[in-house]
């Protein structure tokens, strides 16, 4: 039997996911989503087909799984809610970042099956990479469903501790940011060397895309795939050195460190104890 499932608050990430699941044949008539904006509600029944609702409690009713998209600085409020229509055999899905299992259970006030999840924006193109955990409520083949339905948009992996929910925030939930932003340095260097906007991107995006084919489809390590094309005295060795003089590694393990611990930082303001 195919589940229903509800997305409580319908915004790019809820519609990210239940798009990749109708491409990946889900039936319409098992998505519903939540929305206060009647403009929203129409446009998405009318452009995927799935039912909209604007009652979150009515959702809930029907939903088998239920996916939480809200803001996390919202979650806690829209959650306690509806808790008291939480049924036992439900289960709760949350892609908001620096919400644990913990507080999102002590919001629901039942002892039922929760998933957090972090996935990430390349999601909308059937590309993206999330991280999971579920709680001790949830069983395996409720887990099979929740990879299932993050299959549809791209990779996803389970971690055993929630702590390493921070790491996989900064490896691939906020990661997008950082390649756009060296796309951004690489694309501006190409038209101060005279180059014109358009094909300087062609040039740098393109090569990133096949960069990152070549290490994810290649059996090969990534430190050959680099020495590959770093001959002696040659272009690709005197680039190298340069981000080598400017201590790359430390460039990046600062940048994803700031990451983590304000990961942690959300985590805190968000933990059942200051609430």
């Amino acid at each position: 039997m195919t589940p229903s499932i509800a997305f409580i608050g319908v915004g790019n990430m809820a519609r990210a996911i239940f798009s990749g699941m109708l491409a990946s044949g889900y039936p319409a008539e098992k998505i519903i989503g939540t929305s206060r904006t009647p403009e929203k509600r129409e446009y998405y029944h009318d452009q995927y087909g799935i039912t909209m609702l604007a009652d979150n409690d009515l959702a809930l009713e029907q939903a088998d799984v239920v996916v939480l998209c809200v803001k996390p600085a919202q979650m806690q409020a829209v959650v306690e809610e509806f808790s008291a229509q939480v049924r036992d055999d439900q289960m709760f899905i949350s892609v908001a970042a620096g919400i644990e299992l913990d507080a999102l259970a002590f919001w629901l006030g039942k002892p039922v099956a929760i998933v957090r999840s972090m996935p990430n924006t390349p999601s909308q193109l059937g590309a993206g990479m999330t991280g999971l955990i579920a709680n001790e409520h949830t069983s395996e083949e409720q887990k099979a469903l929740v990879s299932e339905l993050f299959a549809s948009i791209g990779k996803s992996v389970w971690v055993e501790d929630e702590i390493h929910m921070h790491t996989v925030t900064s490896l691939s939930g906020s990661a997008p940011a950082y390649f756009f932003r060296f796309l951004e340095a690489m694309i501006s260097n190409g038209v101060a060397q005279g180059l014109d906007e358009k094909t300087s991107r062609e040039l740098a995006s393109h090569t990133m895309l096949g960069a990152a084919r070549m290490v994810t489809e290649l059996d090969e390590p990534i430190f050959q795939l680099r020495k590959n094309i770093t001959s002696p005295n040659g272009t690709t060795e005197q680039a190298l050195l340069s981000l080598e003089a400017s201590d790359i590694d430390k460039i990046v393990a600062d940048a994803m460190t700031a990451c983590v611990n304000r990961s942690k930082e959300m985590t805190e303001k968000f933990s059942v104890k200051n609430n």
